[in-house]
């Protein structure tokens, strides 16, 4: 009986390892043999040698060419110019669950393979991330930077390195928990930037490349209780302590809109205008009102809106000090601002250099530096002569579109410059794709500039800083990790806080016109 089994499990496995060499509809693209035989592969660059597949597939497009096959099912497009043919704002596009399932929020926008039921969940979302809306959030966005630079000043007077990652973190996730929940995580409050929040972020990435071959270990943690989660791994604890908070108070949205018995204090627990409003309010069906959906599409925006934008403040940061020529020309145009005045978002969204050190940053940074899969449903894709058969992943990568040579010279270098002209800024944005492009883009991007813009004009006419052991070597990307990495042990961008200038806060200004 064991032998018949297993020679069984041998045919079978030269019958799949044939069929995918020989017969698969993607068989005929070049590409390693060895990825085209297992995903295993994948998982092997990415789990033993730390999310190095991103790495190899550029070497498979040096020997291969522009199109290549990395996996059994998937190819890969290396072609800055096919970029928006495949991330259509038209035609539809679905998603790959090898990508979505890493996270475990299938209900989700973000985990919506097919592109009828992400445009469904998406629609009602776009009003509340307009670039209109966040506009009316000038004055909330303005406080959470007056609190990150009061603990700045706090930190300052320590005479210790600070890891900004973290207190850029503490900022753009208190900013996004604050509009989509309407409550406070208070990490702003904490005088050490609540490193762990963080270090929970990184756990939650890292598991990501676990799941991505092993789905059902996230359900099998669901299962478990907490206690025994955190055993396994004490970084993922807050997720599943705000995974909780987040359905408790979608429970209560839900409940203060549809019964007249809840109380009133449970009923003022959640303000309104929050994202759970904004969806429970729309014309999506029943099934997706309920609170474990709503609570899946507002933990993802939390975790997207928060980590990402935190990197790319760290590595501006980091790039500003670095080359203090640049830094001065940043401050000389800060500097033209009337120091009495707060300025507004649409002023600083005017400033060319502040607006082009924002832009590179978006660029140098890879914030997410996978690649985001693509399938056309129904319809084949062509590339040049190659017929891609409707069905087939395709993905392309961020972080070869922001390095490459032709059109971004010295793309290693932070060079604010490249985007001053106008003509030359419109072409360069064709290119710039740290939200990637078209329908299934990311919803949050005039949050995400608007945070910059505003942390980095703020800290950088308000404080003197300087670097702390940090070399660059701790902000170039060399592992993939969904999210771009460093080198493995580095300590992130740390800065030490010299100088706090005086300036008047719009806080303490406001607080100065009203006793007057």
């Amino acid at each position: 009986m064991t032998l018949s089994l297993g020679i069984g499990e041998v045919i079978y496995v030269f019958w799949l390892a044939i069929t995918r060499l020989l017969f698969s509809p993607i068989a005929h693209f070049p590409g390693p043999k060895l990825a085209a035989l297992t995903m295993w592969y994948e998982f092997y660059c990415d789990s033993f040698l730390e999310g190095q597949f991103t790495f190899r597939i550029a070497e498979m497009h040096r020997k291969y060419g522009p199109i290549v096959r990395i996996s059994p099912h998937e190819l890969h497009i290396d072609d800055p110019e096919y970029y928006e043919e495949l991330y259509s704002r038209d035609a539809p596009r679905n998603k790959s669950l090898h990508l979505t399932g890493m996270f475990g929020a299938p209900a989700s926008a973000f985990g919506s393979v097919d592109y009828r039921r992400h445009r469904m969940r998406r629609k009602p979302m776009n009003p509340f991330f307009s670039q209109q809306r966040t506009r009316r959030l000038e004055p909330m966005l303005r406080n959470m930077v007056n609190k990150l630079c009061d603990g700045m000043r706090t930190w300052k007077d320590r005479h210790a390195p600070l890891q900004v990652y973290h207190a850029f973190n503490a900022f753009t996730t208190d900013v996004v928990v604050e509009y989509t929940m309407g409550q406070s995580f208070h990490y702003l409050d904490d005088p050490d930037f609540s490193p762990q929040w963080s270090n929970t972020i990184q756990a939650i990435v890292h598991a990501g490349i676990q799941f991505k071959q092993f789905r059902w270990i996230i359900s099998l943690f669901e299962l478990l209780p907490r206690w025994l989660v955190i055993r396994i791994n004490p970084d993922i604890g807050p997720v599943i302590d705000q995974k909780i908070e987040s359905m408790r108070l979608a429970s209560l949205v839900i409940d203060s809109q549809s019964s007249d018995s809840i109380s009133k204090d449970d009923r003022n627990i959640v303000p309104k205008g929050t994202l759970f409003h904004a969806l429970l309010e729309s014309t999506l069906p029943p099934e997706e009102k309920a609170a474990n959906r709503l609570s899946q599409e507002v933990f993802t925006v939390i975790v997207a809106g928060g980590e990402t934008t935190a990197k790319n403040l760290a590595t501006i940061t980091f790039h500003l000090l670095k080359d203090p020529e640049k830094l001065q020309k940043l401050r000389e145009e800060l500097n033209r601002l009337d120091p009495n005045e707060t300025a507004s978002l649409v002023e600083y969204e005017a400033m060319p250099y502040l607006s082009s050190v924002m832009l590179e940053g978006l660029r140098i940074t890879n914030a997410v530096a996978t690649r985001l899969q693509r399938s056309s449903p129904d319809q084949p894709l062509w590339y040049k002569d190659w017929v891609i058969p409707p069905g087939v992943p395709v993905g392309m990568t961020s972080l070869f579109m922001h390095h490459n040579e032709d059109i971004f010279p010295n793309s290693q270098n932070f060079v604010p410059e490249r985007w001053m002209d106008p003509t030359q800024r419109l072409h360069l944005e064709k290119y710039l794709v740290a939200f990637s492009k078209g329908s299934r883009q990311c919803i949050g991007i005039p949050l995400a500039k608007a945070e910059i813009l505003l942390a980095v004009a703020t800290i950088f006419r308000e404080f003197e800083m300087e670097l702390y052991k940090t070399t660059i070597d701790d902000v170039r990307i060399v592992r993939d990790m969904f999210n771009g990495h460093p080198r493995k042990g580095s300590q992130g961008v740390r800065v030490v806080i010299k100088e706090w200038k005086g300036r008047k806060t719009e806080r303490e200004f406001s607080r100065t016109i009203s006793h007057s």
